[in-house]
């Protein structure tokens, strides 16, 4: 359960408001694609709200994706899959998640990634504290052959091709 809860604490820390630059620590970037205007999507609600001054979007307010490369060892690749099943429901049925789903590499069957849409930072923290989500984490300790890969990105607005 450390290694896999201590990583996602940490990279979520930087994805949110842990930057050195005066803007990154109000959690805002800067001016640009996605941010509030009138009529603007970034934030999913009336102009300016979830914005910084300036127009640009809170980091903590945008769309979170993560990416989540896990590896499996051989031997748990069975058990791995059978206990996902609960994780990914439950994480499905959260109000904030938008999307959860888990791949398996077809060229190797012990690598595996999830892809996660979550409507806010919040959204996220509330996962990260869920107990299905603290379960998964001490129980990966276990199946992992080395720690996970993951990265989170924000998603101030999107554009459906």
């Amino acid at each position: 359960m450390k290694f896999f809860v201590l990583i996602f604490a940490a990279v979520m820390m930087a994805a949110c408001g842990g930057g050195s630059s005066s803007a990154e620590k109000s959690g805002c970037q800067s001016a640009g694609a996605g941010c509030c205007q009138s009529g603007g999507s970034g934030c999913g609600s009336a102009a300016g709200a979830g914005c910084c001054q300036g127009g640009a979007v809170k980091r903590c307010e945008m769309k979170k994706i993560i990416s989540a490369q896990v590896f499996i060892k051989p031997e748990h690749v069975d058990a791995f899959l059978a206990f996902t099943k609960d994780l990914i429901e439950l994480s499905r049925a959260e109000e904030g998640c938008i999307s959860y789903t888990l791949y398996q590499d077809p060229n190797d069957r012990t690598t595996f990634l999830f892809f996660e849409e979550w409507k806010n930072q919040a959204a996220v923290d509330f996962h990260f504290s869920t107990e299905h989500f603290i379960n998964f984490g001490a129980k990966l300790e276990e199946f992992a052959s080395k720690p996970p890969v993951i990265t989170i990105f924000d998603s101030p607005s999107e554009r459906k091709l």
